[in-house]
Order: structure tokens, then sequence, then C-alpha cells
């Protein structure tokens, strides 16, 4: 679960803290700095904004859910480390997914399988409005097996 801003129509990771949004770009846009961490390091491939609440048009937390062999299963997330590694890591509290779909146990009804990308039928993205702006509808999108190269390639 991660959370976003929608500020100028585009969608940026945003980290909150206190009143002080902080958006991040891997692009250097207009208005954006490059990151220098608390150790002073530049940083040339992250580039930071602060904005108020005002100029935001959207807070919201980013699930997802993966649907395979017609079923939706819980993740962690996804992001580079699971593109890069061309798997992920799904999730179930279902016993018979560990009888009879391959899923190992990691605790007592939790059971876990790795599964390649390209087996996954579906992926389920959830935007939850968050903060003020929590009364805005939720939406839920599929993303289908034959656009999901695309969608990571948005990472």
């Amino acid at each position: 679960m991660s959370k976003y801003a929608t500020y100028n129509k585009k969608n940026y990771p945003v980290n909150i803290r206190r009143d002080k949004f902080r958006l991040k770009s891997k692009e250097h846009e207009s208005g954006f700095k490059e990151l220098i961490d608390l150790g002073g390091n530049i940083h040339p491939d992250i580039f930071i904004k602060e904005v108020t609440l005002d100029e935001i048009e959207l807070l919201f937390e980013l699930k997802y859910k993966i649907i395979y062999k017609g079923k939706e299963y819980d993740t962690f997330s996804i992001g580079e480390l699971v593109i890069d590694r061309g798997e992920i890591t799904i999730f179930s509290s279902d016993y018979e997914d560990y009888e009879s779909n391959g899923f190992i146990k990691v605790e007592q009804f939790v059971f876990q399988k790795k599964v390649i990308i390209d087996e996954i039928d579906a992926i389920v993205e959830f935007i939850e409005p968050i903060l003020e702006f929590n009364k805005f509808p939720k939406e839920r999108k599929v993303i289908p097996r034959n656009q999901i190269e695309i969608y990571f390639s948005q990472f």
C-alpha cells in the first residue's frame, strides 16, 4: 500500500508529515529539486517538491489484488522490485490453496506462493481516497493480462 497525490493531473508518490506534502518524481519537472538527504547527499535521480493541501487534487492509497487462476489474492505491493524479479508473491488464508494450488504455509492460516507475472490473469488496482478526500468514491480497475506489461512500464 502506497500513498499518492494527484497534482497538476499527474500522480506522484507522496510523503505526508504534519501539514507538509512532499511529492517525489524520477524526472526533473518544473518546481522539483534534487533530493538532499539528511546526510547531505544529493540524489540526482530523485526529485521532490513540497506542496500544500490546496494544491493537491486528490490524496489516495493505492492497493492491489492479483487474479490468479480466476481467484483474487492479496499481495504486499507492486513496484520496481516485483518487476525486476518477474514474479509476485500472493497470499491466501484458504487451506484449499495450500492443498491444491501449491501455496506454502507461512504461519497458521497464512499461505503464500510466488507466481511468475506472466501466469497471473489480471491485476486489480484499488484507489482509496484519504484524509480530506475520503468522501470521494473508491475506484476499482482491472488490468487484464495483455495490458500488464504496459501497466508495469509506468513504474
